[in-house]
């Protein structure tokens, strides 16, 4: 199981120092996803090309950005984590080609995700992402026995990721799932210390 970080929404001081101790004890997945500075729920494509020219050049094969495959490539990333919603049906060409992570808020939206598509972040487990989009969290009873059903759809996707509300509280809970890895946010950037939050984390998934 791996660990995915996804970065503080807002900047931060000391962000690209811990983000960089983060890669360098052993950090291989970030989701890049920030407000926008206008109080819109993502920042600009400009935004994050800022922010990606804080760190050295070699991080962005380990960074996923929230946006739509061709931000990925213009901004030279390994990825991008998008609505599942924009990945059914006709799709461009040249999308198949990118390291695409499907957001699904429901486990009936992995039904649809297309055999192209990398991976699939669903949630949230424990609780809501957002107070501002509210979402039923799943709990990780009903999210077992829906990966763990033998015909179940979720055995075709290479990889699935769960969010929403993993700390060091809950971690082992997570631990016992069907899953290739846990996307965090709060359990690594509401602590004084991120880093050793993560090194935690890590060890406890190890």
């Amino acid at each position: 199981m791996r660990l995915w970080c996804v970065t503080s929404p807002d900047d931060f001081s000391a962000e690209f120092d811990d983000v960089e101790q983060m890669f360098s004890r052993g950090l291989t997945r970030l989701i890049l996803q920030k407000r926008g500075r206008s109080g819109s729920l993502y920042a600009t494509d400009d935004d994050y090309e800022r922010w990606l020219l804080s760190l050295p050049m070699e991080c962005r094969d380990r960074i996923w950005v929230r946006g739509t495959p061709d931000l990925a490539e213009r901004l030279e990333v390994r990825g991008c984590v998008t609505d599942a919603s924009s990945l059914v049906g006709e799709v461009p060409e040249r999308w198949k080609r990118v390291n695409c992570i499907a957001f699904c808020r429901r486990l009936e939206e992995l039904e649809s995700l297309p055999e192209w598509v990398s991976g699939a972040l669903v949630g949230p487990v424990f609780q809501p992402q957002s107070v501002y989009e509210p979402v039923e969290y799943l709990g990780t009873e009903k999210l077992a026995d829906v990966l763990s059903s033998e015909n179940g759809v979720a055995r075709k996707i290479p990889q699935l990721i769960v969010f929403g509300g993993v700390d060091q509280d809950n971690f082992d809970s997570i631990k016992g799932l069907p899953v290739h890895g846990v996307s965090v946010l709060g359990g690594i950037w509401n602590y004084a210390d991120p880093v050793n939050a993560f090194i935690k984390l890590q060890r406890a998934l190890a």
